[in-house]
């Protein structure tokens, strides 16, 4: 990622608002992102156009802003600003309009630096035609009454919900070599069940999220356990970082095992000592013995289970104090970055409270949650 500097943000303001730009990244070679505030103005209805690629918002709660502006949580709130663009558009700047209700917030002019990065891809034209020649009716009413097509995302990508979310993801995910050397078996048909956003794309890989992603060939409806295809239709699913953002883990690998042809494979990633993340969409973590429950329950055989290389403890030491230096305050973190790590490990012994985390970064790093559960009365 490439920061963006201010000097390359002009913005123009059609409503009496205050708009702060926290950072601004370019993520891809043809993906801006932009983090900020806006205050003085509801949260509702707010839409976003951009003259290049596709642009999405998404608006979050900022306590910290509305602590310091004096106002409540209606009249502020943060945003997080994505256009993506195709690799053939070439472009030195992109421009993208807030608008509320229809009306124009304020205009963002985003310069682009010169960089060396790899272009977001999107998805092929024949995985394209891959999924719409595999694609069959939603059976469920989670499902819209047919499927439309998804603007934006490229030609022909079937949207089988009328209101696909907006474009949230943090990072781009590459394939595990395992997942790489099935895609290349010839005759292989693949599913990506939740790719998100990729670094490579396929023409053999039928690719299927809730979210506006350019990698996606079908977006289905948030929480729709039954994907649109025939049983027994792919050689290989691919599950990465899945499992743990489905309310019933169970039917997902249940849908699976209907979705492969015998002898077919799922291959994936399941976290254990991970921090929540993509909230509130994050519901389990899995020990290995969890895994091999989950598995026979939904009539499969865990022929692997094992940490890798990417899933060491050092990942998860990497990621706690990234968050932690992320989350407190500049003095705090200055004051924990200075200590050596046997000074560090000496204090956190002795006291459990070393840290001045706000209350959402204990929330979201913690060791375990306690818990009351009351049957009711009805």
């Amino acid at each position: 990622m490439i920061e963006i500097t201010r000097e390359k943000i002009e913005i123009q303001s059609a409503l009496q608002v205050r708009l702060h730009i926290d950072r601004a990244q370019l993520r891809a070679s043809n993906w801006v992102c932009v983090e900020g505030w806006i205050a003085d103005l509801e949260r509702d209805a707010i839409e976003v156009e951009t003259t290049v690629g596709q642009a999405n918002c998404l608006f979050t709660d900022r306590p910290d802003v509305c602590k310091a502006l004096g106002v409540g949580s209606a009249l502020a709130f943060g945003f997080t600003l994505h256009v993506i663009f195709q690799t053939g558009e070439t472009t030195r700047s992109v421009t993208a309009t807030l608008l509320h209700k229809g009306a124009a917030i304020a205009t963002l002019r985003v310069g682009l630096p010169s960089n060396n990065l790899m272009p977001l891809p999107f998805a092929t034209p024949k995985a394209v035609a891959l999924t719409q020649s595999l694609f069959r009716e939603p059976p469920s009413k989670a499902g819209s009454e047919k499927a439309g097509h998804s603007p934006g995302l490229g030609n022909g990508v079937i949207c089988a919900t009328e209101a696909p979310l907006p474009f949230d993801n943090t990072r781009i995910g590459n394939y595990h070599p395992d997942a790489l050397e099935a895609l290349h078996q010839p005759g292989v048909i693949a599913l990506d069940i939740g790719c998100g956003i990729r670094d490579r794309v396929f023409d053999n890989l039928v690719t299927q999220d809730i979210y506006l992603t350019p990698t996606a060939t079908l977006i289905t409806v948030p929480g729709e356990a039954h994907l649109p295809f025939d049983g027994e239709t792919f050689d290989v699913i691919i599950l990465d970082s899945v499992l743990e953002h489905v309310p019933d883990p169970i039917a997902m690998l249940q849908e699976g095992h209907r979705l492969l042809k015998p002898g077919g494979k799922i291959l994936g990633d399941a976290p254990f000592l991970q921090p929540l993340h993509l909230l509130p969409h994050h519901y389990f973590n899995f020990t290995p013995f969890g895994l091999k429950q989950v598995a026979g329950r939904a009539g499969l055989d865990l022929e692997y289970v094992a940490a890798e290389a990417h899933q060491r403890p050092e990942f998860t030491l990497e990621w706690m104090f990234r968050r932690i230096f992320e989350t407190v305050s500049p003095s705090e973190a200055a004051r924990l970055k200075n200590m050596s790590v046997d000074t560090f490990y000496k204090h956190l012994t002795q006291n459990k409270n070393l840290i001045d985390l706000p209350p959402e970064s204990i929330t979201e790093m913690a060791a375990g949650y306690r818990f009351h559960m009351v049957r009711p009365f009805q």
